[in-house]
Order: C-alpha cells, then structure tokens, then sequence
C-alpha cells in the first residue's frame, strides 16, 4: 500500500517533533512497536477503533520519512495546532420564530422528532452542565449528559511543543463556546429549547481553556475526542470547528471513516469565507460529512452586483499546496452568468 508523509506549507502552525501516523490495518499495537523501536520515537497514543493509527513523539530533527519506512505505516501527518477565538455577542437571541423559519418547529410538532433515543456527542470546548438549561447535572439518573470526558485540561499551552494535559474530572467549559453548541442542540428549558431537546448527550472537550478570548487545541487531541465519541455510541458527532484543510488531512479521514461507519457527522464549515466562495474546511470537507454554514439576512459584508454579465474566475488550491504561490492553484473561468436581463 502506498506510504506518504503529508507536510503542511511552512504558514500552517505545527508542534515540531508531533506526527500523526495511520498504519494500514487494525494490527495498531504490532505497528506502534515497531515504531517504539527507532531511536527518538515514543509513541503518546494508539487509535484502534474508527483510526487506526498512533500519535508519536520524536526527535525535532527526525525526518519523517523514517517513519514512513516502518512496516504498517501507511500515512503520517504532522500535528498541526488549531485556534478557536470567541467573543460576547452584542445582541441576546430572544426571537420565538427561530424554530419556525429553520423547520424544526415542524418537526416536532408534526412529526414529534425531538431527539429522543438519539445520542449526540459533541467535540468541543467543555459544557457548563451546571447550567439550568442544560440539564444542571452530569450522568445522573434522568440527566441529558450520560457521555463524555476532558481530554486537555486547563495547562495547555500551544506555544510548548510538549504542553501540559491534565485533564479534568469532567469537561466543565471555561470558554463559552462548546456550552452555547450544546445549548443549540439539547437545551431543555425552562427558557431555552434547542432542535434535539430530548437526546441523550455527551461533551468531550478538546479546547484549552482561553488566553485573550482564544483557545487552542491539536489535531492529536481532537482525534481522541471523535473516537472516544465514536467508542460510546454515539449516532451523531457534532463538530463546531475547523480550519482550511483537505479530504487527506487526518480530521477529515477520520471523520469520512466513522461516516462509513453509519455515523452521521456533522462539522463547521468554517469562518475562512474571506480566503474565497469555494473554500471549505476540515473535517466538514471529509467524504460524507454534513458541512454546515451561517445563513441569515444581516451580514455586514454583503456586496451587490449591478446588472450585466459576469464570469466567476474560480481558482482552487492544490492538496497541501502554500497559499502564497500562484503556481499552487489551479485555475479556470465559469460560464456566463447574467443578472437582471
């Protein structure tokens, strides 16, 4: 089977001496011995359900090719750091119409789909569970949230190539982010109704907590939070994060696998929308992954076209290509369009 090492352009922020290696069969822990077995690999972490792989640590001068020559190895990535920035909104969301406008009113009034006997997992920054409409509880009896775990603690720092992780006893969320996902998804009163108010729940935190309203993460550390929400059971992964990405990159083989699975995956498109209409992110570009976007009538950015006729030059950047160089995109005009003739 075919062997290559996938390197990131030099802007992609990396921990050096981290990679990510996928070996070409279920034999994880044959495989990750082998790789304990060079000189300056240790292996932190073995994925053996959903990913069959291993998080390895290495010397910062250690080509990955050499890991590459390993029996079973068949993909290795370096583990790239992600940022998740979160601010106050300005404005409380009081509308009662927003059920309506989406469908989900509909859904259950008519249909009486609420979620229930659905378990959710979401791969997030933690969850207030305390929080009265949530559940205020954590995997009691009657409780929503029955899953779940922290994977990162609040020592990390992502400028350390070895940070801290200690994780916590529960996914408590010192960001905001992944309690305000949760909320859209199974708040239960007595203010507040999500779209699955019925589900059964779980938070697996893979977000620091934040350092001038940013938190941050890894590839390494998401990756244990899908799986683990995989090995609970649970029929959707909820993935409010991302960044520029492609299909190859591990978060994105990951989630294409738990879909073969019979998962449904849903993940964050992203807010990358200023690098171009048909940017999209990873893992939500992954084979089979519901990619989910913003829509709304109250962007500030929005342009309006006189009319006439108009081509999209449409330029589209080659797998792990460096933004920065024009010879990296592959480029081509669309057909004519016309408004308003």
């Amino acid at each position: 089977m075919h062997k290559r090492v996938y390197e990131y352009p030099s802007h992609v922020p990396v921990h050096s001496g981290s990679f990510i290696v996928e070996f070409e069969d279920h034999q994880v822990h044959t495989h990750a011995e082998n790789l304990n077995a060079l000189s300056s690999v240790s292996v932190h972490k073995r994925f053996t359900k959903g990913f069959h792989g291993a998080v390895v640590a290495t010397s910062k001068d250690l080509n990955p090719e050499m890991l590459a020559q390993v029996p079973g190895v068949k993909r290795i990535w370096r583990n790239r750091k992600h940022s998740l920035t979160t601010r106050k909104g300005k404005r409380e969301i009081t509308s009662p119409f927003l059920h309506q406008m989406t469908g989900v009113a509909q859904a259950m009034q008519e249909f009486g789909l609420d979620g229930t006997g659905v378990k959710i997992g979401i791969v997030d920054t933690g969850v207030d569970y305390n929080h009265p409409e949530l559940g205020a509880c954590w995997k009691t009896e009657g409780c929503p949230w029955q899953f779940g775990e922290d994977f990162i603690g609040d020592k990390y720092d992502s400028s350390s190539d070895n940070p801290i992780i200690e994780p916590n006893d529960t996914p408590m969320d010192c960001d905001g982010h992944g309690t305000h996902v949760s909320g859209i998804i199974g708040a239960r009163g007595p203010q507040v109704q999500g779209v699955a108010p019925g589900a059964t729940l779980g938070m697996y935190r893979i977000f620091s907590c934040p350092v001038d309203d940013t938190s941050y993460t890894d590839d390494a550390i998401i990756l244990q939070g899908m799986t683990a929400a995989y090995e609970d059971g649970c029929d959707i992964i909820s993935l409010s994060l991302g960044g520029g990405g492609w299909a190859e990159d591990p978060l994105a083989v990951l989630a294409s696998k738990l879909v073969d699975e019979g998962v449904l995956v849903i993940a964050a498109n992203g807010n990358e929308g200023y690098d171009g209409m048909l940017t999209s992110s990873s893992p939500a570009i992954g084979k089979g992954v519901i990619s989910t976007i913003l829509a709304g009538d109250d962007f500030s950015q929005s342009a309006i076209l006189p009319d006439g006729k108009y081509r999209l030059r449409i330029a589209v950047l080659r797998p792990f290509g460096d933004a920065g160089n024009e010879d990296d995109f592959e480029m081509w005009d669309s057909d004519e369009i016309t408004f308003g003739e």
